[in-house]
């Protein structure tokens, strides 16, 4: 069911969900005016039916605006965290010897450029984005463990590990939620329960005036861009609203205006036996 969901264009989810409504109401309408004409009841009984049914499907859309909003910052907030993570562990290898120095930062540079490109493409072009990106932190991971080797005992060698485990965690981190989607059971038990609600109030309105049917769709019109906003959230690769890379971008710039590490010049013997300091993305 969620993949048959997320394969659907979204204008057409939308427009799909504003007719279900408008259907709904009317179908209730007619069952109002039709057959249970003879049935009589108290009007404001009636009003507490449709109140408590608006109310709950009000209750149901915020919940599940609350799950989408909540995907939706937390795919953001690891955009800014793999950046952090990238700058500290580029950082950090800078302080190893030659060749690895030089080595290692550039291929974080590299993987640096690639997961802003990876943020910035559409949906279709992330899946050989993301093969690209688990080939390059395969290859960091190797070229760490062989330059860390004669120095595996020292504190520069598990500072700069757990900065290169980090940056690489992340990036797998920000791939999966990107991967995550609202369960589609939540989204279609929302769909079905908001059009029973406008078959209830369709049923309790009955043929009405023509004010009546004007506010009712007024109402559909704003339940339509409620869904149509979680929808929107949910869909990190294809929706409209977008994830800001600004963090990636001025990573990649600030390594585009650093030199890279000098091939010839070691780190002195001190600086090498010390713990690395912890740093963030560059500005």
């Amino acid at each position: 069911m969620d993949e048959q969901l997320n394969q659907l264009p979204l204008g057409v989810l939308v427009a799909g969900f504003f007719v279900g409504l408008v259907v709904s109401r009317e179908f209730g309408s007619w069952l109002g005016r039709k057959v249970f004409l003879s049935i009589e009841g108290d009007a404001s009984d009636q009003g507490h039916i449709v109140s408590g049914a608006l109310g709950l499907l009000a209750l149901l859309v915020a919940f599940t605006f609350s799950l989408s909003l909540d995907r939706f910052e937390a795919r953001r907030h690891l955009v800014v965290e793999e950046a952090n993570a990238i700058g500290t562990a580029e950082m950090r290898v800078r302080l190893l010897e030659p060749p690895y120095a030089m080595r290692l930062s550039d291929l974080y540079v590299r993987y640096a450029r690639l997961r802003l490109s990876y943020g910035e493409a559409k949906a279709a072009d992330k899946a050989p984005l993301e093969s690209a990106s688990q080939a390059l932190r395969s290859q960091i991971q190797t070229e760490a463990l062989t330059a860390l080797q004669p120095i595996r005992a020292t504190p520069l060698a598990a500072s700069v590990i757990a900065a290169v485990n980090e940056s690489l965690d992340v990036g797998v981190a920000r791939e999966a939620a990107h991967e995550a989607r609202l369960p589609g059971t939540v989204l279609v038990v929302l769909a079905i329960y908001a059009f029973v609600s406008s078959g209830v109030l369709g049923y309790v309105l009955g043929g009405g005036a023509s004010h009546d049917r004007a506010l009712c769709i007024l109402l559909f019109v704003l339940l339509t861009l409620a869904a149509g906003m979680i929808l929107d959230l949910d869909r990190s690769r294809s929706g409209t609203i977008t994830i800001s890379q600004t963090p990636l971008e001025r990573l990649v710039a600030g390594f585009a205006a650093t030199p890279p590490p000098a091939p010839g010049s070691p780190p002195s013997p001190a600086t090498a036996a010390s713990p690395a300091a912890g740093g963030s993305s560059r500005p």
